[in-house]
C-alpha cells in the first residue's frame, strides 16, 4: 500500500490511500477542504512527490497500524517517521502522521528553502523566503517540528515577521 501510494498519482488517491483524518492532518484543512487541497496538489506539477519509499518496524493490532516510513524525494526526503494506519473496508489507509525518529533539522530546512525558492515568483518573495530558512534555522529541533506539522498554517507566523514593513514588487 505504501509502496503504490508513490507510484500512483491523481485526485482518486487521495482517499485510495489515505482517511480524512490524515488528510486533515497534511493539509491543515478540514472535511471536504482537506479531500480537495489533496485533490488539488495531486494535480499540481509543481508538487514535489517522493520516488521511492522505505518502511520498516511494522506493528498489526487489528485494524490499526504503525510502521516507520522514510521517502526519498519530496520535501521529507530522507526523513523517518512514525506514520499511523487504519484499516477500511479491507484496505490499508494512512491515518496519522505520529512524528519524526531522529530528525535531520538541516536536512529538513534545505528541502523547505529549495521548495520555496524554487516558487518564488518574485525578488522580494525570495528575499522574504531567505527570512523565514534563517528563523527555521533558529529554532529548536522540537519547535520546528510543531511548527511545520503541528500549527494551521504552518510558518504563517514566520512569513509574516519576514515581510512586515515590506512591500511586494
Amino acid at each position: 500500500m505504501v509502496a503504490a501510494s508513490v507510484s500512483d498519482t491523481g485526485p482518486e488517491t487521495c482517499l485510495k490511500y489515505s482517511t480524512v483524518n490524515y488528510l486533515e492532518m497534511t493539509t491543515h484543512r478540514e472535511g471536504d477542504a482537506a479531500i480537495q487541497a489533496c485533490e488539488e496538489d495531486s494535480l499540481d506539477p509543481d508538487v514535489n512527490r517522493p520516488t521511492e519509499v522505505e518502511v520498516s518496524k511494522i506493528d498489526v493490532d487489528g485494524d490499526s497500524a504503525t510502521a516507520e516510513i522514510v521517502f526519498q524525494g519530496s520535501v521529507v526526503d530522507g526523513q523517518k517517521m512514525r506514520i499511523g494506519f487504519a484499516e477500511h473496508d479491507g484496505r490499508w489507509k494512512y491515518d496519522q502522521w505520529l512524528g519524526f525518529v531522529d530528525l535531520d533539522a538541516e536536512r529538513l530546512i534545505l528541502q523547505i528553502g529549495r521548495e520555496g525558492m524554487l516558487q518564488a515568483e518574485s525578488p522580494w518573495e525570495a528575499e522574504a523566503i531567505a527570512c523565514v530558512i534563517e528563523a527555521m534555522e533558529e529554532m529548536e529541533v522540537e519547535s520546528l517540528e510543531k511548527e511545520i506539522f503541528e500549527t494551521p498554517e504552518p510558518l504563517s507566523e514566520l512569513w509574516a515577521n519576514c515581510t512586515a514593513g515590506t512591500a511586494s514588487a
